[in-house]
């Protein structure tokens, strides 16, 4: 007897929609439970002789699998993710994996056991081959940190985009030596706005300064640090763009402690619109990413894959936008 692997590559869905089929899932489109079940007729498989893992009923769980539980931008994705799967009756269990690959394989055993029906991973320690295989057979969402993979879903913006638009804000506004704290270089975002700032650059004909790149991980003390250093050369940034929020608001008190003031001797641009942001003195320029929208775009992508249906575009990016606060200013000198 073949197992139920082959029945699902014969119908062209995954096991676990094969599984739905047999326990009358509402989960299931009727297209797709039809042709299951002339897949099982034509096989002549009988549905008990598939064995006790068809007969499992969903668990209406899934498993947000994320690094830490206390990113700034993630109260609100949770919170998208929280209202679509409750409306759609899914509990939500958040789990964090702290950056370790043991870990997080053994968070995955979970979803591999039927503990919980799919994932959202926020940010994985797995490669793109191990992603792309986990995804062949279990329903599997990247939110926010991505890798191009081909059977599993994305939802995440631009980044590489929307970091060229906070570089070409500093540069309408007259600066010219413009440095960057980007993120970990383990991050799929950090590679694409690190892009983005090269391309504007670039773009206005300005030569890229690799001593006014520095990799930080996405805190405070960086960019307090960071500042500290670089307003204290002989030729220094007037502009600082920032892959978070935290780092940026560590430059601007960096920057003030030397009695700089911002923006009128360094201008500087966080990443992601936290409520940190606004309550910055001076509040930060930012880039806005729509984070209650990524965490609901998130689950409804999670729900169509455990649909069974096969959405033609899997990378999904929403769109961002340039908040104009106090930090940045048109430059005078």
């Amino acid at each position: 007897m073949r197992p139920i692997q082959f029945v699902a590559k014969t119908a062209g869905v995954s096991v676990a929609t094969v599984s739905r089929v047999l326990n009358n899932s509402p989960l299931v489109k009727e297209s797709t439970r039809k042709k299951v079940m002339e897949t099982i007729k034509a096989l002549e498989y009988e549905p008990n002789s598939l064995g006790r893992e068809l007969r499992r009923a969903e668990t209406r769980r899934i498993m947000v699998l994320t690094p830490s539980l206390v990113f700034p931008i993630m109260a609100d994705v949770y919170k998208g993710i929280q209202d679509v799967a409750q409306k759609n009756g899914y509990q939500v269990l958040v789990c964090a994996s702290e950056d370790d690959h043991d870990k997080e394989e053994e968070l995955l055993q979970m979803l591999k056991k039927k503990i919980v029906d799919g994932v959202i991973i926020v940010a994985s320690t797995l490669s793109a081959e191990e992603l792309d295989q986990l995804a062949k057979d279990y329903s599997i969402v990247q939110c926010s940190e991505y890798e191009q993979v081909q059977h599993a879903y994305s939802v995440s913006v631009d980044n590489e985009q929307a970091a060229f638009d906070a570089v070409s804000h500093l540069l309408s506004l007259g600066h010219r030596r413009i440095a960057m704290v980007k993120g970990g270089n383990a991050k799929s975002s950090s590679a694409a706005r690190e892009q983005g700032y090269r391309r504007a650059l670039e773009s206005a004909g300005i030569e890229v300064r690799q001593e006014w790149i520095r990799e930080s991980d996405y805190e405070y003390q960086n960019g307090y640090d960071l500042a500290v250093e670089w307003l204290q050369a002989a030729e220094h940034p007037t502009a600082i763009f920032c892959s978070s929020d935290a780092t940026a608001i560590g430059c601007v008190n960096g920057a003030i402690s030397l009695g700089k003031s911002v923006p009128d001797d360094v201008a500087v641009v966080g990443f992601d619109d936290t409520v940190e942001s606004l309550m910055s003195r001076p509040p930060i320029t930012t880039v806005r990413q729509p984070k209650y929208d990524l965490g609901r775009a998130a689950m409804e992508a999670l729900l169509q894959s455990l649909r069974g249906e096969a959405g033609e575009n899997k990378t999904i990016l929403l769109p961002h936008e340039i908040v104009i606060r106090e930090s940045t200013a048109k430059r005078s000198r």
